[in-house]
Formats: C-alpha cells, sequence, structure tokens
C-alpha cells in the first residue's frame, strides 16, 4: 500500500513527546511550590489557599490519566486544565499580591468553590460522555497519499489564501481604508474608517477569513507527506512554499491583535519544525534549546500583542518608556478578579440568566436581524457591570468558564458548565482519536482543539467557541474531503481489480477510516 513515507515506521509523526498528562502535572506541581514558597519568603505570609487546592486537585486528575503511547490523545482535556490554571490559578499562586486586595473573604471563597466545582464538572462530564456515546474504534491503517490528494490538497492552499483575501479585501472596501490599513491595525480605530461597515459577503465574511487555516492546515499536511530522502526539485519547491504558508498564517495571527489568533497560528509553524527536529533524530539537548526559543518566542510575541494592540502608532513613535508590556498582559490572565466583579453582582445587582446565555452559543450563526431579541453573550453583563454599554464599551470582558456557569446557577452552575465542557472535550478527543496516529492533520487538530478548550475557560464562551469554530471548521472539512478521496480510490481500484460488480465494497486494505 502507497503509505506516507514521511512517517511510515513511527507511531505518531515521529514526534518525541513525553505523557502529556504526567508533564503537565509536574509542572503545575513545580509552579505551586514555587509560587507558594515565593509568597512565604518574599511576604511573610501564607499563599491563597483555594487557588492552591485547586491546583492539587488538577494535579491529581492528571495524574491520573492512565499512562499511553501516544501523547496526543487526551489534548482537549489538557486544555481545559492548561486554561484554568494559566487564566485563574497562575497569579493568584505565583503573585498573589497582584489580586486585588479588596475583595472580602466571603468572594475568595466562593471563588475557591467555583474552581473546585468547575474542575470536579469537567471531569465528570469528560467520563459521563463514554456511558451515552461509544467511541468509534480507531483507524488502524495509514491513508495512503496519493497524486490526486496531493493536487487536492495544494489546490486547497491556494483557495485558502485567496477566500482570505477575498474577505480582508472585502471589509477594507466596506471601511473606506486600504488593505494595509486593515492589515497593521491591530484591533486599532482607524482613522477614517467607517464605523461598523456592511460588507458584501455579509455574514460570510468572518468565516471566509478562517481561509488563511485552511491553507494553513493544507501546507501542514502536504508538508508532512513530503520524503525528504526522496525529494525531487518540484518536492523542494513544494516545501519552501508550505513554509512561506505556515509563516505567513502566522505573521498575520500576530498583526490580528488576538492572542488566540496568534496561538492557533503559531501552533501549526512550531509542529512543523518540532516534526522536523524528532525526525532528524537530533539530541535531547538541541530538542530542549529549540523548545526553549520557542516558548520564548511566544511571550515575546503574546507580550507584543497585549501592548500594541488598539493602541495608535504615534504612541510607539513618542516614547517607548509608557509601554509596560507585563502590565498589559497581567490583565489577559488575571480572570480570577473578573470572576469576582460577577461574584458581586449576581443575584444581587442582576438576576441569574437561567441558561439563557446558551442561546449564543448554539444559535450565534443566526442573524441578528432574524431575531433583533437574541440573548447576547454573557461577556455583556461584565461591561454593564462595569458601566459600559453595548454601543460604548472598550472590548469584551472575559468572565471564564466558571463565571459564566454562575451566573447563570450560582454554584450549581459552575458544575453544570463544567460537565458541559467536560462532554465536549471527550467529544472533541474521541474525533481525534479515529485518525490514524500517523495523520498529520490529528496532530493539527490536536494543538487547535487543545488551545481551543483553554480560550473557552478563558474568555466568553459563545465568543470563543466561534472564534475556534472560524479556526478548524476549514481544517476539518480537509479532513472529511480526504476521506471521501480515499474511500473513492479504494473502491475504484477495488472494481478495476475485481470487475464492475455494483455489489462489492470498497477494499478496506487500500483505505482507511481516518475521520
Amino acid at each position: 500500500m502507497v503509505g506516507t513515507q514521511l512517517i511510515k515506521d513511527s507511531p505518531s509523526l515521529g514526534l518525541r513527546i513525553p505523557n502529556v498528562a504526567r508533564l503537565l502535572a509536574f509542572v503545575f506541581a513545580a509552579l505551586v511550590f514555587y509560587g507558594g514558597l515565593r509568597t512565604i519568603l518574599f511576604t511573610g505570609e501564607l499563599p491563597l489557599i483555594w487557588p492552591v487546592l485547586a491546583a492539587l486537585l488538577s494535579i491529581t486528575f492528571l495524574f491520573g490519566v492512565s499512562r499511553v503511547k501516544d501523547s496526543v490523545v487526551g489534548l482537549a482535556r489538557f486544555g481545559f486544565h492548561i486554561g484554568l490554571f494559566a487564566y485563574f490559578l497562575s497569579l493568584p499562586i505565583l503573585f498573589p499580591a497582584e489580586i486585588e486586595p479588596g475583595f472580602p473573604d466571603e468572594v475568595h471563597q466562593t471563588i475557591g468553590w467555583m474552581l473546585i466545582l468547575v474542575i470536579l464538572g469537567f471531569e465528570a462530564g469528560y467520563k459521563l460522555k463514554a456511558f451515552f456515546w461509544r467511541a468509534k474504534a480507531p483507524t488502524e491503517q495509514a491513508m495512503s497519499f496519493r497524486p490526486q490528494q496531493r493536487r487536492v490538497v495544494a489546490l486547497l492552499i491556494f483557495l485558502g489564501l485567496v477566500i482570505w483575501l477575498v474577505a480582508t479585501i472585502d471589509y477594507s472596501l466596506a471601511a473606506d481604508v486600504s488593505l494595509w490599513d486593515i492589515l497593521l491595525a491591530m484591533r486599532r480605530q482607524i482613522e477614517g474608517a467607517i464605523e461598523s461597515p456592511t460588507t458584501k459577503l455579509g455574514i460570510w465574511s468572518y468565516l471566509f477569513t478562517g481561509g488563511l487555516y485552511l491553507a494553513t492546515a493544507a501546507a501542514f499536511v502536504l508538508l508532512n507527506h513530503i520524503n525528504l530522502k526522496r525529494s525531487n526539485r518540484f518536492h523542494l519547491n513544494t516545501i519552501v512554499i508550505c513554509w512561506a504558508v505556515l509563516v505567513l498564517c502566522c505573521v498575520l495571527g500576530f498583526l490580528s491583535g488576538s492572542r488566540a489568533l496568534f496561538l492557533y497560528s503559531f501552533a501549526p509553524l512550531v509542529l512543523a519544525l518540532w516534526v522536523r527536529l524528532s525526525i532528524a533524530h537530533l539530541g535531547k539537548a538541541l530538542r530542549l534549546i529549540a523548545v526553549s526559543v520557542a516558548g520564548v518566542a511566544l511571550i515575546a510575541a503574546w507580550l507584543a500583542i497585549s501592548t500594541m494592540r488598539g493602541r495608535d502608532a504615534d504612541t510607539y513613535q513618542e516614547s517607548f518608556q509608557t509601554i509596560q508590556p507585563l502590565e498589559a498582559a497581567r490583565g489577559a490572565f488575571d480572570i480570577y478578579s473578573s470572576s469576582a466583579i460577577i461574584i458581586q453582582a449576581f443575584p444581587e445587582k442582576l438576576d441569574y440568566e437561567y441558561g439563557r446565555s446558551l442561546v449564543p452559543l448554539v444559535l450565534g450563526w443566526l442573524p441578528r436581524s432574524l431575531w433583533p431579541d437574541k440573548p447576547y453573550p454573557f461577556s455583556i453583563y461584565a461591561n454593564s457591570i462595569q458601566g459600559e454599554t453595548l454601543e460604548y464599551r472598550s472590548a469584551s470582558i472575559a468572565v471564564g468558564l466558571p463565571g459564566e456557569g454562575y451566573g447563570n446557577f450560582g454554584l450549581f452552575g459552575v458544575f453544570l458548565w463544567g460537565l458541559l465542557m467536560g462532554f465536549a472535550c471527550r467529544v472533541a478527543d474521541d474525533y481525534l482519536k479515529r485518525f490514524h496516529a500517523s495523520d498529520p492533520l490529528r496532530l493539527f487538530l490536536g494543538a487547535s482543539v487543545c488551545i481551543w478548550a483553554a480560550m473557552i475557560v478563558r474568555g466568553g464562551v459563545a465568543e470563543m467557541f466561534y472564534m475556534g469554530l472560524q479556526v478548524n471548521i476549514f481544517p476539518i472539512a480537509l479532513s472529511v474531503i480526504l476521506k471521501t478521496m480515499e474511500n473513492r480510490s479504494g473502491w475504484a481500484i477495488a472494481t478495476r481489480f475485481f470487475g464492475s460488480n455494483r455489489l462489492l465494497a470498497p477494499d478496506k486494505s487500500l483505505g482507511s477510516d481516518a475521520v
């Protein structure tokens, strides 16, 4: 069978990755120990007990994950725990003095119960899904990658870039500004631009910007299906184009001014580099250096985005001393304080939502022109608490998964939202299991759903869900296209070999249920 030559003898794209669950547990434990020791030595006070207890509970569940050879399994689950630790626990554990000191003890205690309950609810939902919805068996054979599929994937690289460019040009024309202004805005209000422009593409405009990730996914797949040992000049040109697309997506993700979109675009580039380093059988020291460089680049880009987005370019021309990247980034990780705002508002100042905030999640695609009274995402309440309105607000304030659950049903809502999140993450992880271990799309989507889960934990559930959907819908469509072509190829080969008997099924040894 014509297989993926690059990864023929490797269980998972040639990647050398330790057990992710155990690695995360050790990292979290080390950070908790360091944070507690630092707080005691520098302030003479004990660390905030509730975040520490929540972190220990998360560590316990991660240590309890069964040890598996396949490092891609469970990435949506790990994304939840990474998001919870990064956005809710890291600041109160490592820098408790940065947390608003004016919150009463009852608020800290309620947040603590919220953190505990959302973890318990998530793990319960993750386990519960297996009882009601059995996962399909994993694919046993790698999908063949024939010239026809290679040509289609190459065409999709071009198509993805085109539809992204069309959507961007459409917006620039509607806003009456240049394309260059749009690309360099970084969420800044462009001088002379039309506010709330109406694009020709309408509702499709937002979706079509995801074409950039179709090009990225196709480039990632094509790059990891080329055997370097057998490459000719055509293959080398293809490799250059694929790397150029991955770099372009990363740069445009940075220029978007969205930290989430940058993570989605940064991950494929890092994964592609890691695959090549793993295949090259480099020593542990070199791989550690590569990981460190990627980590430093990610931190630097994150700080730059947090500092630059929404600012006028004149700010940087006048003085760089007024820019405080660490202070700008702190707000991105201080969802703990945002949760306190929700606790103090519900139900004393605002009535519970009683599930209404799920409407934008389920029917967010429905235009408001067809349903003017459609409920707004829950994050709008955080803006209203701060005295802002729907028309005049600085940005959507992240309230996090626990905060949204609390705003719907109190502490029970926190557990319920965690339960729903756990169920959804198990669906995503079971979907990834259906890919063969050597399928590049499986690794690509695994990284995306990990980021997706972490972003949903941090931000407004509906907004972060649709931002992730915009990114992942095209790669998922790519996987469906490749599976369909594989099944049809198996049918064609079988009918040519055995004759045109209509009762014949596709040759299962030549195709694969890769999706």
